[in-house]
């Protein structure tokens, strides 16, 4: 992994070996995965993955161009690509942003988490893992270590730095009869509870055993804290400039309107222990703390340097770092957590359904924000407000315009779940939640 110095030393190279105005961003991860299957490991292997995006600005004309080639000789290279592009691209919009002068707090490894999940660590854990299994169950799953250094810097000067570890776990253990049980954690400071996570997944997997046929149509759910991630995931990345610009977020022109209901409060905070810590984006900017839902009214869109400008508003920080996504994205997910205990919002479910997981959840109708999805890995009814009997995978169908306005009760605790960066979220009871079929 590069270290400050050698990154702010690459980027210095593209820059001074060009007339024009130039911002550089490397990226670079060195991810480390163990894989296990039938309670064996099955592979261990380490990809690392580096790049170097080089923009050229002359006035209004702008040309891009990115390297995996972290080399001196792979930047020279990097810069004469971009050079010949920017000879015959038309003017754009815009031309270069300013380079945020703004301090943001350093982001320096300290290498803890990559000394606890080394290769031989990482088989350590899911040995003792799969030690506490019963007889009839397996356990497959991944426990992967990433290290990642993301650097920018400009022609006037500026430059950012950062490097980060996580260590992300999941897990299903299966019985011979087919029932899984799932659980997985993330986390970016401390060692997560990997045998926690196999024994919470078959427990889950002991009580699906023998499932019954889910009910159709409206039911009450609790969704566990995984569970409700997946659906604010789907509520929290059309919050961007790019999105409302192009009309294809729900909250087009919904900005200090109320959409959903007072219990839901929801902020992007890269502050939060536990969260990605990354203080800036990919264009230099300081990453800010939004409201995103204010209980229930849409506070805030998320911006990067084009956007901002086309709205006449600052960025915020949001710029992507994906390269399957342009524009801004949220990454410090917080929904705020509630009065009651999941025990005790269990307990007040008179006729129900808990779920555990859901799974291919999809975008049916991107504007009226409705999601698609299938239960996985535990899921039960709830009668008299007892966990009973297992059901069958199960289909919703739902619109979180309306789902998310029928949110009678949060639970107080919380749960890291991975997501675009990492999510802080509770459990949640939903009344007239949409089953549509049977899987």
């Amino acid at each position: 992994m590069l270290n400050k110095e050698q990154a702010h030393a690459l980027i210095e190279s593209a820059i001074n070996n060009t007339k024009y105005y130039a911002v550089a961003v490397i990226s670079e991860t060195n991810q480390g995965t163990t894989r296990f299957a039938n309670s064996e490991i099955s592979q261990n292997v380490v990809i690392k993955d580096g790049s170097m995006t080089l923009a050229l600005y002359n006035g209004q004309r702008q040309a891009s161009c990115t390297t995996n080639a972290l080399t001196e000789s792979g930047v020279i290279q990097l810069v004469k690509d971009a050079e010949s592009i920017l000879e015959f691209v038309p003017e754009g919009e815009f031309g270069a942003f300013p380079f945020s002068a703004e301090p943001v707090p350093e982001c320096i490894s300290n290498g803890f988490l990559a000394n606890a999940f080394d290769t031989n660590k990482r088989a350590l854990y899911i040995k003792e893992g799969v030690a506490h299994l019963e007889e009839g169950y397996t356990a497959s799953g991944a426990l992967t270590l990433t290290g990642t250094v993301v650097a920018v810097g400009e022609s006037g000067g500026g430059f950012r730095y950062a490097s980060y570890d996580n260590v992300s776990f999941n897990t299903v253990v299966s019985h011979t009869s087919g029932a899984d049980g799932g659980a997985e954690c993330i986390s970016y400071t401390a060692v997560p509870d990997i045998v926690g996570c196999f024994k919470k997944a078959q427990i889950t997997a002991k009580a699906a055993i023998n499932p019954t046929e889910p009910p159709l149509g409206a039911v009450t759910v609790v969704l566990s804290p995984t569970a409700f991630a997946d659906l604010i995931t789907f509520s929290t990345m059309p919050l961007s400039g790019k999105a409302v610009e192009d009309g294809f977020s729900y909250a087009t022109g919904k900005l200090g309107k109320k959409l959903f209901g007072k219990k839901l409060t929801i902020s992007d905070n890269v502050t939060h222990p536990g969260l990605c810590p990354l203080p800036f984006d990919v264009e230099g900017n300081p990453r800010r703390v939004l409201p995103l839902i204010k209980e229930g009214v849409v506070s805030s869109y998320v911006y990067d340097n084009k956007n901002a400008a086309k709205h006449g508003v600052q960025s915020t920080g949001h710029a992507a770092i994906s390269r399957f996504f342009a524009g801004a994205i949220p990454m410090n997910i917080v929904v705020d957590g509630g009065a009651l205990l999941m025990s005790d919002i269990i307990k007040g479910v008179e006729n129900g359904i808990y779920i555990n997981e859901f799974h291919y959840t999809n975008t049916v109708n991107p504007r009226a924000l409705q999601i698609t999805g299938l239960t996985r890995n535990g899921a039960f009814l709830i009668e008299n407000g007892q966990l009973t009997k297992p059901i069958s995978t199960v289909r919703f169908t739902e619109s979180l315009l309306e789902a998310f306005n029928n949110i009678t009760a949060i639970s107080k605790e919380r749960e890291i779940v991975s997501g675009f960066g990492a999510m802080l979220v509770p459990g949640v009871r939903i009344d007239n939640f949409h089953f549509t079929s049977k899987a």
